[in-house]
């Protein structure tokens, strides 16, 4: 299988605005999700993954609109830090399912998703944090794994900064940095993971030559 990493494109926190829980994509968000997915048209994708996070579902409305597959939300791949906790007293938080299909009507959303939102869970310091984004990629692994076992099967998956170093670094047997910076990505960089049953390998890191030098954040 060829797993294609995509940061999302840049949000309104990324450019530096006023902080808010789900930040909306920038019209340069929107540019650069475009030219993500015109690099990627060409591929043969068979599936398109996001987080169900507003940033990430409408960087996949914009590739998935290009390479013509509908995003398919896997909760795990949520983003940690700030809204990996919750309100005193609820049970619930993230997006409303309403929601998200308004950014993407023809998203593909697991019955977790709920008016509620998608169930998140407590992480009360930096490390608690880590594991938990550790312990949702080992889930994401073992379900691409299980999902798509044809070796010439392509995939592309819209993640986040965070759990999208997390991630590298859990499908390459390696413990996640403190910091989330070993595997650093901008807006819409693109990585590809290769695996099959005899190796697993990071052909590419957060490629961004289809973008031109001022559109990169």
């Amino acid at each position: 299988m060829d797993l294609y990493l995509i940061r999302h494109g840049q949000s309104i926190n990324n450019r530096g605005d006023t902080h808010v829980d789900f930040p909306r994509l920038t019209d340069l968000g929107y540019e650069q999700a475009h030219l993500a997915g015109k690099a990627l048209k060409d591929i043969n994708l068979v599936k398109l993954y996001c987080s169900p996070m507003l940033r990430s579902v409408q960087t996949a409305q914009k590739v998935g609109s290009m390479i013509n597959l509908d995003p398919q939300i896997i909760v795990e791949l949520h983003e940690g830090g700030g809204v990996y906790t919750l309100a005193p007293g609820k049970k619930m938080g993230g997006l409303k399912r309403s929601k998200i299909l308004e950014s993407s009507p023809n998203a593909i959303l697991p019955k977790t998703v709920t008016e509620k939102g998608w169930r998140l869970h407590q992480a009360h310091t930096k490390e608690e944090g880590v594991r938990l984004i550790q312990r949702n990629m080992e889930k994401v692994i073992n379900f691409m794994m299980e999902n798509h076992y044809d070796e010439k099967d392509k995939v592309a998956m819209i993640t986040h900064g965070r759990s999208g170093s997390i991630l590298i670094s859990t499908v390459l047997g390696m413990p996640p940095d403190r910091d989330y910076a070993r595997f650093g990505q901008n807006n819409c960089g693109i990585s590809l993971i290769r695996m099959s049953s005899d190796v697993t390998r990071l052909v590419f890191l957060n490629r961004i030559d289809h973008m031109p030098v001022e559109y990169v954040t």
